[in-house]
């Protein structure tokens, strides 16, 4: 690991809740190991594929047959400092199908703390949404729902299978994100 850290914000667009997290993690990464950080830190669990892009230029895992029309890049073989060399924001998305866009910026470049753990999530912004919840809209409409004087069964089926009671769920908009947690996870997987 370097000296040098990158702070970074992660932020899931076009949600009508905030949902961001700041991070500091050493930019000498594969964007393999960030994609790994980005779900540990958003609350994502990694069951769909995923891509980075920087303006014309596409990167993919490996395994992934993807053709955006642009040039593509795999992963593994590009670190997380290649791209910040290039550019200070770029986008991640996660699940084709839902959509789900990540604005990253890079905010700036402090020195590393002795005794500090890397990568570290320092703020935390709302929850993420479930997973497989039909997107951005399909998430809006979720929380909603909330609203209704009387909620359907179907909709009340619906939080129960993603783990939720409807108090939890009129509250998520209200709710942060436990950076404790999130560091613990980050810790115990030892990403360095």
């Amino acid at each position: 690991m370097s000296n040098e850290i990158a702070v970074m914000r992660i932020k899931l667009k076009d949600t009508h809740i905030p949902i961001r997290r700041w991070i500091e993690i050493d930019p000498n990464i594969s964007l393999h190991e960030f994609h790994e950080i980005i779900q540990t830190v958003m609350g994502w669990g990694n069951y769909h594929l995923y891509g980075f892009f920087v303006g014309e230029h596409s990167y993919f895992p490996e395994d992934a047959e993807m053709d955006f029309g642009n040039k593509i890049s795999k992963i593994e073989e590009t670190n997380l400092k290649d791209i910040l060399n290039i550019t200070k924001k770029f986008s991640y998305e996660y699940d084709f199908g839902d959509s789900w866009e990540h604005e990253i910026v890079l905010n700036r470049y402090v020195d590393k703390k002795e005794g500090v753990n890397y990568p570290r999530c320092v703020a935390a912004k709302g929850m993420c949404p479930p997973e497989d919840i039909g997107g951005v809209w399909g998430y809006a409409r979720f929380l909603d729902e909330t609203q209704w004087k009387n909620p359907t069964e179907e909709y009340l089926e619906t939080i129960e299978h993603y783990g939720y009671s409807l108090e939890e769920i009129k509250n998520v908009a209200k709710e942060d994100p436990d950076i404790k947690e999130i560091n613990y996870t980050l810790n115990s997987v030892g990403y360095y």
